[in-house]
């Protein structure tokens, strides 16, 4: 009998990872049967681990390595990380079967979790091995019971997996310094708010030594959060930076999520503008005329897809997700991918997404003469959207079959949700992969048409609405 209830794990076992709170959803026992059921997955004989910064980190990695080691297979201990350096660690080894990093990323004190990574940096997710992962832990029960690595009458010496100690920082640092090279870095100033996240840790080891001045917010990393939650993608968490870059006439501004797997810039205006917007012109760094695939999320298309075709690039729909991207890229060798949501992915990382490598890009750019806040203002007047959205609902699956009932007759796709698109306007609705909320995005030829769309939607969603940013002073 299992020592889970499968209640329980589907609580914590999410889309694309695990998150729970603590010490009610996870604790040291839990991540421990973690390690076990991941190496059993895999299979796999040696693999990396790493941590965030929060307080009990550090209890639950070392748990998942005890795990792991106790099933026999070897562990690189790779210490308090950003996300993106698991993925870096198992896309330049080879010997590595795979990784996780005990994260949660950008959700506030009190949580935790972890995200895990297959030989090359694979996603694993809910649709391609988290189920899979949880099912192993469904199936473990005291008769499968393995004493830890740290010793035990249980499992004989030769069957522990040995535990090493491995810096991976230099050699990180080198990759993201790769982005750069060809490019002589003018001496910008930059606001930079890492939320006390890995960010600015990060940061300031790779970018330490380039001619920045930079200002620094909340550069010490803190579990506890104490000035704002490291989630940029709410606009609280933002206010006082977007402040910053205008008072002190910053080239720009920097915002990291806790994991540093995402950054979010503001221009010279204190804008803050998403990945529909920043993603095409960090594009240009890699298209420059050349016919590279471009993957995007539906949720809106036409900033990014058309500035990628005048780039002489492929843009290519994706359903959100890491997961999903990170699968369609490298199936379809794309050169990058973009998200709304400021995850933005490389082929030449592993097909991951890095916050460090975004930063090392934008910094190239701008160096070598990109106007950021001019290129916003053109983007903005060209492109306006909505931004997205939220409602509370009973029915999710029952809202987006009303909707698409209602347009009936137009052209619709459901890569993700169902998208709807004329020649002047398009809506995306879509629904979370864990509450009970669809999320709607419509952009158009101008903020009327958009105004006049997003009221006819609205009102056949019927659901709550949580929030309306961009339209606020134009919808009731």
């Amino acid at each position: 009998m299992s020592k889970f209830s499968k209640k329980y794990l589907e609580e914590v076992f999410r889309a694309y990872d695990i998150r729970g709170t603590v010490p009610d959803q996870l604790n040291v026992e839990f991540f421990e049967e973690l390690g076990r059921a991941f190496v059993q997955y895999l299979d796999a004989k040696s693999i990396a681990v790493g941590r965030d910064f929060r307080g009990d980190s550090l209890d639950f990695q070392q748990a998942f390595i005890r795990g792991a080691a106790s099933v026999g297979c070897n562990v690189w201990d790779v210490g308090e990380i950003g996300t993106e350096m698991i993925y870096y660690v198992c896309g330049e080894n080879e010997i590595l079967d795979g990784g996780a990093t005990i994260t949660a990323s950008h959700n506030p004190a009190g949580w935790n979790g972890c995200k895990m990574v297959g030989k090359k940096a694979r996603a694993i997710s809910g649709n391609s091995g988290l189920k899979e992962i949880m099912n192993l832990m469904l199936k473990s029960g005291p008769e499968d019971d393995v004493l830890d690595a740290t010793g035990g009458d249980s499992v004989s010496e030769g069957e522990l997996g040995k535990i090493e100690k491995v810096n991976i920082y230099p050699q990180f640092r080198e990759k993201i310094l790769s982005f750069l090279e060809g490019t002589d870095i003018k001496r910008l100033k930059i606001a930079i708010d890492a939320g006390n996240g890995i960010g600015g840790q990060l940061f300031n080891y790779v970018f330490g030594d380039l001619p920045l001045e930079v200002i620094e917010m909340y550069f010490e990393p803190d579990g506890s959060f104490p000035n704002h939650e490291a989630n940029p993608s709410k606009e609280e968490n933002v206010a006082e930076i977007k402040k910053r870059v205008v008072s002190e006439e910053a080239d720009l501004g920097i915002a990291i999520d806790g994991d540093a797997d995402r950054v979010f810039f503001i221009d010279e205006k204190g804008r803050n503008p998403s990945g529909v917007y920043s993603g095409p012109l960090l594009a240009r760094n890699f298209l420059q005329g050349a016919s590279e695939k471009v993957i995007h999320d539906p949720r809106v298309i036409w900033s990014v897809a058309k500035e990628i075709e005048a780039l002489g690039g492929i843009p290519v729909a994706c359903q959100a997700g890491h997961s999903f991207f990170k699968d369609k890229m490298k199936s379809l060798n794309a050169i990058m991918g973009i998200e709304m949501s400021s995850h933005f992915f490389y082929r030449d990382f592993y097909y991951a997404d890095s916050g460090m490598v975004t930063i090392a890009v934008m910094l190239k750019l701008l160096s070598e003469g990109l106007d950021f806040t001019a290129e916003i203002d053109r983007l903005y007047e060209s492109y306006p959207n909505s931004g997205e959205v939220n409602y509370d609902v009973d029915h999710a699956d029952q809202v987006l079959s009303r909707v698409e009932a209602a347009y009936d007759g137009y052209e619709i796709d459901k890569i993700d949700g169902i998208s709807v698109e004329t020649d002047d306007w398009r809506f995306n609705l879509r629904k979370s992969n864990t509450q009970p909320v669809v999320r709607l995005n419509v952009e158009g030829k101008d903020v009327e048409t958009i105004v006049e769309v997003f009221k006819k939607v609205e009102e056949l969603i019927g659901g709550t609405r949580r929030n309306i940013p961009g339209l606020g002073e134009l919808v009731p």
